[in-house]
């Protein structure tokens, strides 16, 4: 099954995540030139995921309607592959894995995020 990424630049992370899933076949479209909207989806893709951090917004809605019109399921992803990692377990039902202390990008402040108070 061929996953199509569009956006973002470097996807080592992101493919890596696919990887776990059996999703091998990986095509990249970078998705901030002009003339990438106007692309076609290929036949082959099976799932389309977009990085939408670094992703035009004339591209993003392009990719959405064909994908759409060829029955594709769609992943929208920031550029972070634990984000990924949750949505591909929603959509094929496996639990995620717990993270630990040491997983977490921004350290010990990402703990403490659901104590701040906006006023």
């Amino acid at each position: 099954m061929t996953t199509l990424i569009i956006g973002g630049d470097h996807i080592d992370k992101i493919r890596r995540e696919l990887e776990e899933y059996g999703l091998n076949k990986v095509e990249h479209w970078v998705g901030r030139k002009p003339a990438a909207a106007r692309r076609e989806i290929p036949s082959r893709v099976r799932l389309v995921v977009m990085v939408t951090d670094q992703l035009s917004h004339t591209m993003l809605y392009n990719a959405t309607v064909k994908a759409t019109r060829n029955g594709l399921p769609i992943i929208y992803s920031r550029r972070s592959a634990y984000e990924l990692r949750e949505k591909l377990a929603e959509r094929y039902g496996q639990k995620t894995r717990k993270r630990t202390f040491g997983q977490f990008s921004t350290g010990w402040v990402s703990t403490l995020n659901h104590l701040a108070i906006s006023y």
